[in-house]
Formats: C-alpha cells, structure tokens, sequence
C-alpha cells in the first residue's frame, strides 16, 4: 500500500514537468520537393481545364491525394507526444548526455521523427516508449533553463514537413566543472586530514615528473636510479570520513575552489569514502551515498 502511494506520488510529480506537443505548437509546412508537387498540380489541373485533358485531370487529382495523405500522416506523426528530461544534474564545460524519455500514450507507431538539439540529432521510431541521448555543453554552472528541443518528420513520402519547438519548463542543476587539484593540493589536504586525526597509506613509487615536496621524495630510489622518485600515498581502508573544506584549499580563485570540491566530491564517491563538505558556515552530513554527491553537488551549484 505504501508503494502505491509513493508511486502515484513521483507520478504526480513527473506530470508537472510533462511536455506534450499539441495542436497548438504543431506547424507545417511544404519542403522544396513538396512545392515542386504543389507546382506540378497546380499546372496539371490547369491542363485539363483549358485543354480539356483527362490525363491531366486524373493526374493531378492523384498527386493531390498524395499531397493530403502527406499533410495528414506527417502531422499526425507527432502529434500528442510525451516528452520528459530524466537526469538534471551535469557538469559545466563538458559535452554531456542529455536524457529524454519520448511515449506516446495511444501506443501506435511513429515513424522517422529527427530530435535536434544544436549540432547533435537522433532518428527515432517510437512505439509506446523510448529513451534518446542528446549531447550539449552547459557554460556556466546554477539553475539553467532546459534547452529547446527541435522536432520535425517528413514522414511518409518527403514532401511534408512537420516540426515543432519544445520548450520544457523545467530547470537543470549545473555544478562546477570537476577539475583535478594538483598534488600540491592533494598534499594539503592529506595534511588537513591528518591533523584531524585521518590516515593515508603507502601506495607506489613512481618518477618525479613535477615539482613535489621533498619529504615525498624516495632518496633510496632515486640514488639507484639517478632520477627523482616520489612516495604516491593514498587514503586508508580504515579511514572514517574525508573533510573537503572549500576555503582551505589553496587557490586564488573561488570559483576554481569549487571546480576542485566538485572533483573531490565525484572522486571519495566513486571509492565509496564517506565525505563531507565545509563552506564558511555551511556543513554537510558525513555519508558517501548519490543521494549525499547530488545534494552536495547541487550546493556547489548555487553557492
């Protein structure tokens, strides 16, 4: 019983964000070829009248048919579409996948329907449901419009276009673009870590190949090897929650601050390391789950 209620609940939900094409955003209009046909109608009919030519007339009453099919199938074609946004929260500066659930409520079969957003398109034939993947770049990070979708079919015979602009209501959630720290940062974190009480571990020894902290350097490998080795530490098995303070890390820039947070946060989920996140005044719950990344995420967007 329980389940139904919450079932009903995210259904109730999903509708207000429903986007449906209608009658009253459906436009068409006639391709190149179609006004060549139009064109070759139009001479045709004339034919028979002046000329009094059955060919002519038949002709012509055939490729009207034609013509009226086109309209009617083409705009039917898209009519009374469901379209939703299923994920809204991405990266900014990265192409990523916008997903969209397109169904059809009356389950019949439309046919070449072109999804276009930008430079990217998908083909699609949907019957009931489907699922589409559309690429974008979101430029700055907060609470950004979802972009248009444009929409047409030329289905069944080319002549005919009917397209559509769909512009959803909602809102996507954009975090910071994740942007790795250097091993300067990473350092200084491991000391901020380490002084509340949290453990690292030896991991590997690998070549210096930037300016690092002496005390990380392994003169025993480097002396045999006649290059500089550095000690590549790691946070510990038994280690209990990782702080990511955005204030303490060390860069000029606020905004570059939350672009390494937002790393910090995909990297601790991602080893399943309980994290929390500090802002001033603001402090997260300690927890490692999505539902704690997206949260989290989200606040790096609007802060």
């Amino acid at each position: 019983m329980k389940n139904s209620f919450w079932k009903k609940f995210f259904l109730k939900k999903s509708l207000k964000y429903l986007n449906t094409i209608s009658r009253k955003n459906l436009y068409i209009f006639p391709n190149l070829r179609g006004f060549q046909i139009a064109v070759l109608i139009f001479f045709c009919f004339s034919v028979a009248i002046f000329y009094q030519n059955n060919f002519a007339l038949l002709l012509s009453i055939i490729l009207f048919f034609i013509y009226f099919i086109s309209i009617l199938i083409s705009y039917q074609n898209l009519l009374n579409l469901d379209l939703y946004i299923n994920d809204k929260l991405h990266p900014a500066n990265q192409i990523v996948n916008l997903r969209y659930l397109i169904s059809d409520k009356h389950k019949r079969e439309r046919l070449n329907i072109n999804f276009d957003l930008g430079k990217d398109s998908v083909k699609a034939d949907i019957k009931n449901k489907i699922n589409i993947n559309l690429k974008h770049k979101f430029n700055k990070r907060g609470n950004v419009k979802a972009p248009t979708l444009d929409i047409h079919s030329q289905f069944p015979f080319g002549i005919i276009k009917t397209f559509t602009n769909v512009s959803f209501s909602e809102y996507l959630t954009i975090y910071p673009e994740p942007i790795k720290p250097s091993n300067e940062i990473f350092e200084q974190l491991y000391q901020l870590n380490t002084d509340e009480g949290f453990d690292y571990e030896f991991d590997k020894i690998e070549e210096n190949k930037e300016n690092t902290n002496l005390s990380k350097i392994s003169w025993k490998h480097s002396s045999i090897k006649k290059k500089l080795y550095e000690k590549k530490f790691k946070f510990s098995n038994n280690l209990q929650h990782v702080t990511i303070d955005i204030q303490k890390l060390n860069n000029d820039s606020f905004e570059k601050k939350l672009s390494y947070a937002s790393y910090l946060i995909e990297y601790f989920y991602n080893l399943k390391k309980p994290f929390l996140l500090k802002n001033k005044d603001f402090i997260s719950t300690i927890a490692c789950s999505l539902e704690h990344r997206n949260k989290l995420l989200t606040y790096l967007a609007n802060v």
